[in-house]
């Protein structure tokens, strides 16, 4: 059985996920569209295709991040999966989630759902998940699960890989093969700013981390650089080290890890690239220069209505082609009364990020829509359908203003396809990514991440934190892990 509800969640992102942000699949029809797709459901998918096993998809939600789900939201989910598990028909249960979700009410949603799924079916049905690399990782999530995997890459292009490790373990388990033992270790600090697996401190440890598994030290290696902007306690880093019943290793294992994160701790915060530094550019370039708007990433819980990157081309009189998306859905609704063609006035963006004050312009709409079809390139969650619900494109001069009664984070060129805007074609393009568009928007042109101001710039300090300190680097902190071990009951 396979299935749940993932979404990645912004403690100080005041919009609530709501339903209609999800998109919801089942059954087999989940099944057909999702086969292939580099994603965590992808993997489970082709995981099971390649061993001959039927799989049984109650209900898998799906949602771009933002602030906390809907309580009611997770509360549904659950009651599917649990109905499903009540039903036995199956061998073990394997959970393509997140890891970094909130509800208004919980902390850990994930560890909930899987002690209740645990509640049903007891020990002796395999329970494992694959979860994203920034997931927040807790006691309460372990202690239920008989396997966990996380991305070993940023930008993510393991998602099905990652499953395929969670799939292979419950498989394992199984048949006798795999005894799961674990030694985790957690650490109450925050990576900010050099976070890539391709280069520097990351690459290098989870270099170590690898070589552990081809040295038959452990099995199973995952590293977790928590989501930077939830205030849950003990947020931060976590390591996890599996052994096949055999514990001494796994412990070292993820004790050396997690020195390694320490000793690196100062090397893994870094500043990006400057906004004004990268749009001189623009001139001189010959492809499009595709700009990760790095204080309101939709991928990382940001809202999406940013304008301080369109003020910036609109004071320094930057009038190239550009592509520009922004989540208003009262804009979306004004420019669908107006009609596509029409020139007005309208006015857009900021109503929830502050750095910037909104726009008013006027300009041309030049299309409407709704249930635009997504089907990313990739490689990261290549593959995966998906849709822009509601969008108008509101063209000022050569800029052209993507708006939208939804955010998305546009990591992928085919989001602009969807609506009729060729990323070929244009001279700038802004996504609300930090790193897993750079991934598939290298064949398009130059992809760089700019330092801006916002909900989810790096500036952690901007926010009123209640729950979640202390940790490094805002505060003084001494390297005592916390550890935690579980063997296979």
């Amino acid at each position: 059985m396979t299935g749940g509800i993932a979404q990645e969640s912004h403690s100080f992102n005041p919009i609530v996920t709501r339903r209609e942000r999800f998109t919801i699949v089942e059954g087999p029809t989940a099944v057909e569209l999702n086969r292939g797709a580099n994603s965590t459901f992808g993997g489970v998918i082709d995981a099971a295709f390649e061993e001959g096993i039927d799989l049984i998809v109650p209900a898998l939600f799906r949602a771009e991040s933002g602030g906390p789900v809907q309580h009611c939201v997770f509360e549904e989910v659950s009651e599917i999966m649990v109905n499903a598990a009540k039903c036995g028909n199956f061998d073990a249960i394997v959970l393509p989630l997140h890891g970094g979700m909130l509800t208004e009410r919980l902390a850990d949603p994930e560890g909930v759902l899987v002690e209740r799924l645990r509640a049903i079916v007891g020990r002796d049905v395999p329970i494992t998940a694959a979860f994203d690399l920034h997931a927040h990782v807790k006691e309460s999530t372990l202690e239920p699960l008989d396997f966990l995997s996380g991305y070993l890459t940023n930008p993510h292009e393991d998602q099905s890989a990652t499953a395929k490790r969670a799939f292979r373990a419950a498989a394992g388990m199984l048949d006798g093969t795999f005894k799961p033992v674990l030694a985790a270790t957690f650490l109450p600090m925050l990576t900010l700013g050099n976070d890539t697996t391709l280069s520097g401190p990351l690459m290098d440890i989870h270099a170590y981390a690898r070589d552990a598994v081809t040295q038959g030290r452990v099995c199973d290696v995952s590293i977790f650089n928590c989501q930077q902007f939830l205030d849950v306690e003990n947020m931060g880093q976590t390591v996890l080290a599996y052994g096949n019943g055999e514990l001494d290793e796994p412990r070292k294992v993820a004790d050396e890890v997690m020195q390694m994160i320490w000793n690196h701790r100062e090397d893994l915060i870094a500043k990006y690239p400057d906004l004004d530094n990268e749009l001189i550019k623009v001139r001189e370039s010959e492809r499009p220069i595709i700009v990760g708007d790095q204080g309101d990433r939709v991928a990382a819980g940001g809202p999406g209505d940013s304008t301080y990157i369109l003020n910036h081309l609109l004071a320094n009189k930057i009038d190239v082609e550009t592509y520009l998306p922004i989540y208003d859905p009262d804009a979306v609704e004004t420019c669908s009364r107006a009609g596509t063609g029409t020139t007005i006035s309208l006015s857009f963006g900021a109503k929830y990020s502050k750095v910037s004050p909104s726009v008013t312009a006027d300009g041309t709409v030049i299309k409407i829509g709704e249930n635009a079809p997504v089907l990313y390139d990739g490689p990261s969650d290549g593959g995966t359908n998906t849709y822009i619900e509601k969008y108008a494109v509101f063209e000022m001069g050569k800029i052209k203003v993507l708006l939208t009664n939804q955010p998305y984070a546009y990591i992928d060129p085919d989001y602009f396809r969807a609506v009729g805007l060729d990323p070929i074609r244009a001279k700038i393009i802004v996504t609300r990514s930090g790193y897993h568009f750079q991934l598939n928007f290298a064949k398009v042109g130059h992809v760089v991440t700019a330092d801006t101001p916002g909900m989810t710039s790096y500036n952690v300090d901007q926010f009123a934190w209640r729950r979640a300190r202390p940790f490094y680097p805002l505060d003084k902190i001494e390297f005592r892990p916390r550890r935690y071990e579980r063997l296979r009951r």
